[in-house]
């Protein structure tokens, strides 16, 4: 038996080391210009190279784990009793042999095998929009595709519903778009996502679209339609905003101090007193917490804090300002969401800089923090946005139609059903007012939450967005951690940012 594992692990880095030839081979051939069928093939040599690893994987670990049931059922049984203990292990051997010829047919079966396709059951000979999008489980993009069909008779829609995984989402968006594949006339984006597709041509601009409609950007979220912008053109409009707010603790600050944060009248200097002075209280170990990491969500904070990257050295004067004072733990620069998310929950902290679904998790049994002890209030420079984004094919066959329900799903009806069905926030501002939507979402009806979402602000728009974001997280997290001055960071920062 350890013969035969060692054979498979021989194997398996075969298999790894052919895969590491191949992408070179690959990267040499996209260097020197292979066509789009070449590389197609390559790709796909290097898939089935990844399902054998996988297979092997499965393997090895099945075959260890029968015969550890082998062992495990001897050692517990007597003398009397190894023709059972035999028959018992050969039936777990073909139960883990069985699982693993399963998964192998499932990678078999392709990448498509990963995206559930969902048919429209709409009557009549109509034309036919693909929408690619997650399924967040609550049937909200069932009855907005529901309502679409059942207001005209002209189109209908199938749905291939992407990975929850935004990274894979990504993957496969890119490499259906570099194929120039139509597959998809519509598609649901990350908010930042926008201006390097805009720019390699991937997704079309809706500005003559909705000139015809009568839409104007001023519809829309003000930071949601930032981010669907490139080079003064609209390539994606608002599915729904997420944005950054701050918790704080309602049953410790004075009412006073609560109408001024609901209302937003404050500076970063006030909040930074208000966490020094409030700290300890109500057995609160700190005053603030909020995402200082080197990863994405710094990108977001100092966003907030520079005020939509207009006033660069304030800011980050401000933020390390923070950083340095007794009202913010010693290890705050490794604080992601989470870290701060526990922090709040937990009752530790005073003030605590986070996105929406921390409400969610303060109506959650159990936490020593509830919605009753919390209000909101929005963030002084501009609340960073977040969220999810509509944008249409360049390569679409049924353009008219993938706009048409485009505007459907982000404008006032489509909004209406989506945001009600599933609790969003709307892109679209005249949802803001729909009763339903309201009822939706208790948070729409608080007023720091509403002040927030008034003043959202988009990262910086760029066709290499995600280079732009790593050097900035670099420059501003050393900065933060003592390892270079404000002014020459002030000179990096917006050196990268006119890049």
């Amino acid at each position: 038996m350890f013969k035969l594992y060692i054979v498979m692990v021989l194997y398996k880095t075969y298999l790894q080391i052919m895969g590491i030839v191949l992408m070179f081979i690959i990267s040499i051939e996209v260097l020197h210009n292979t066509n789009s069928q070449d590389a197609t093939f390559y790709v796909s040599i290097v898939k089935h190279q990844q399902k054998e690893e996988k297979r092997m994987k499965r393997k090895i670990v099945a075959v260890m784990l029968s015969t550890a049931m082998v062992f495990g059922l001897a050692a517990c049984g007597g003398g009397n009793d190894k023709e059972a203990t035999t028959d018992a292990g050969s039936e777990d051997k073909q139960e883990a042999a069985d699982k693993t010829d399963d998964a192998d047919k499932a990678d078999d079966a392709g990448s498509d095998a990963e995206n559930e396709t969902k048919e429209s059951t709409a009557e009549g000979d109509r034309e036919e929009i693909t929408l690619f999008r997650s399924d967040d489980g609550n049937g909200a993009v069932e009855a907005v595709i529901e309502g679409f069909e059942k207001s005209q008779d002209k189109y209908k829609v199938k749905w291939v519903t992407a990975s929850n995984d935004t990274d894979q989402t990504r993957s496969q968006l890119n490499t259906a778009f570099s194929a120039g594949s139509s597959e998809y006339d519509l598609v649901s984006i990350d908010t930042v996502w926008a201006g390097d597709m805009a720019a390699a041509g991937y997704i079309e601009a809706l500005d003559s679209y909705m000139m015809k409609a009568k839409r104007s950007p001023a519809n829309y979220n003000k930071g949601s339609i930032q981010a669907g912008t490139y080079n003064a053109k609209t390539y994606a409009l608002p599915l729904y905003p997420d944005f950054g707010v701050i918790y704080f603790r309602s049953d410790i600050v004075s009412e006073e101090d609560a109408a001024k944060l609901r209302s937003g009248d404050f500076t970063w200097d006030d909040l930074l007193a208000m966490a020094e002075t409030y700290k300890g209280q109500g057995g609160t170990k700190t005053g603030f917490t909020f995402q200082a990491n080197q990863y994405e969500g710094l990108v977001c904070n100092a966003n907030e804090y520079t005020a939509n990257f207009t006033d660069v050295k304030g800011g980050l004067e401000s933020m390390k300002k923070i950083v340095d004072s007794d009202a913010t733990p010693d290890d705050i620069l490794v604080y992601q969401e989470s870290e701060a998310a526990n922090s709040y929950v937990n009752g530790d902290t005073v003030f605590s800089r986070n996105w929406p679904y921390v409400w969610g998790l303060l109506g959650a049994e159990g936490a020593a923090v509830t919605q009753d002890q919390t209000d909101i209030a929005p963030i002084p420079g501009g609340s960073c946005i977040g969220g999810w984004l509509l944008a249409m094919n360049a390569k679409s066959e049924h353009k008219d139609g993938a706009w048409e329900f485009l505007d459907y799903f982000t404008s006032l009806e489509g909004q209406r059903i989506f945001c009600s069905k599933g609790g969003y926030v709307p892109g679209f501002n005249d949802a803001l007012e729909d009763a339903d939507v309201k009822a939706a979402n208790q948070l729409l009806g608080k007023e720091g939450f509403m002040k927030a979402l008034e003043n959202t602000i988009a990262r910086p728009s760029s066709d290499k967005y995600e280079e732009l974001s790593d050097a900035l997280q670099i420059s501003i997290h050393k900065f933060l951690s003592g390892e270079s001055d404000l002014d020459g960071t002030t000179t990096e920062v917006e050196g990268l940012l006119k890049q």
